[in-house]
């Protein structure tokens, strides 16, 4: 396309504009520049992704086309502009854009060589945005490309997981096995197709539900020492999640109690999200002013559990939980240590006891940390659904 008819861009804000006309306009204008093709005006666009009506997808297909008579360089550039564009608005973009970055990699993405694949799929595994379609065509893609895509995309449906572990080879497998989150029908399979190395890969992920007498069967086989500390920290991480439930006030402290800030929790985790701060720099501002209950906030947002959970955790008279939360967002130790230090006074404890506890924090794995936490959430989902008794899902 030529340069005149980027120039005739399609500056159409979305319905409800405003504060959201500035990007998109330039998100837009920044397609077109970029790759050369008319970005479309999304007023005609589908919002239903699983029933595209017709004119939405002529509308796919014609941007398909006009990319796919573009040299292979021109094929690249387009499919990986598209990309950086998608990953770059997660989480800002409307459903009708969504719809369009799906609908035109999910065109594109069999034209475009194996690196651009693999980049792809590194890229996009962890925008949650991403269609189950794209997903799964990535997924069932060769190893190098499918492997992030396998251990790490939430967009991968139940039964996509379980027929790529009944068809795909050890290769994906083992990526399979490495996911935060491995259900028990999951697991068995693996156990059941996989070689040793994918088996011992299950047990050693703590996010796999894996019965004992299956997880004792592949330990045995393993190094004494490997095997007793795979024991440790299953039986470690079943108490912690047993934990959450416990209300015993004879291992908890005071509840805590919010405070005024100058700057409200909503902003700081709008800020978060954005990119704007860190979370170590809105947490070290929180412990050093002896906040809990607003690092406590801030922990149950990005760890996506309940407040009254992770306040429990907070207030225990052990650090085994609060810390598994603060290594899987990325806590650093040095913001964990004055949220150690704000616990310890807060628990009536002396400066040691934080002491202790970093030491400890230097020691958690941080893959370990995010599994376990994945683990927790579909625990913490289960018992929460109505009718759930607490014991079931502990």
């Amino acid at each position: 396309m030529g340069r005149s008819d980027i120039l005739q861009f399609h500056r159409t804000v979305e319905a409800g504009g405003g504060r959201a006309a500035g990007p998109q306009i330039s998100a837009r204008l920044d397609f077109s520049a970029k790759t050369g093709i008319l970005y479309p005006d999304l007023k005609t666009f589908s919002v239903n992704s699983k029933a595209r009506p017709t004119l939405g997808l002529r509308m796919i297909d014609n941007l398909i086309e006009k990319a796919k008579e573009c040299s292979a360089d021109k094929r690249t550039e387009v499919v990986s502009h598209v990309t950086d564009l998608f990953v770059r608005r997660s989480g800002q973009n409307q459903p009708k854009e969504i719809n369009l970055y799906n609908g035109l990699l999910e065109g594109m993405v069999d034209s475009v060589d194996v690196d651009t694949r693999q980049s792809m799929s590194e890229k996009l595994c962890k925008v949650d945005q991403t269609s189950s379609i794209l997903a799964k065509t990535l997924a069932a893609d060769e190893l190098q490309i499918a492997q992030s895509m396998l251990e790490n995309s939430k967009s991968l449906t139940q039964k996509d997981l379980m027929e790529l572990a009944k068809t795909k080879g050890q290769g994906h497998l083992l990526a399979l096995s490495k996911r935060k989150h491995i259900d028990p029908d999951l697991t068995k399979l693996l156990l059941e197709r996989g070689h040793t190395e994918v088996r011992q890969s299950v047990a050693m992920n703590l996010g796999a539900e894996i019965t004992k007498e299956d997880f004792e069967r592949v330990v045995k086989d393993m190094p004494k020492q490997l095997g007793d500390r795979l024991r440790h920290l299953r039986k470690s991480n079943e108490e912690l999640i047993k934990d959450l439930f416990n209300d015993d006030e004879a291992s908890t402290g005071e509840p805590l109690v919010p405070k005024p800030m100058r700057t409200p929790v909503e902003q700081w985790l709008y800020g978060i999200k954005m990119g704007k701060v860190s979370v170590n720099n809105v947490v070290s501002q929180m412990a050093m002013a002896k906040n809990l209950h607003g690092v406590m906030v801030v922990l149950s947002q990005l760890a996506d559990l309940d407040e009254k959970y992770v306040h429990n955790l907070m207030i225990r008279f052990d650090a085994t939980g609060i810390a598994t939360l603060c290594r899987a967002v990325g806590l650093g130790a040095m913001e964990y240590s004055s949220v150690s230090k704000a616990r310890a006074k807060h628990l009536k404890f002396p400066e040691s006891t934080a002491n202790k506890w970093l030491t400890n924090y230097h020691a958690l794995d941080a893959n370990d940390a995010e599994r376990l936490l994945a683990l927790m959430r579909i625990k913490l989902r289960a018992v929460d659904k109505p009718g759930t008794a607490k014991e079931d899902a502990a």
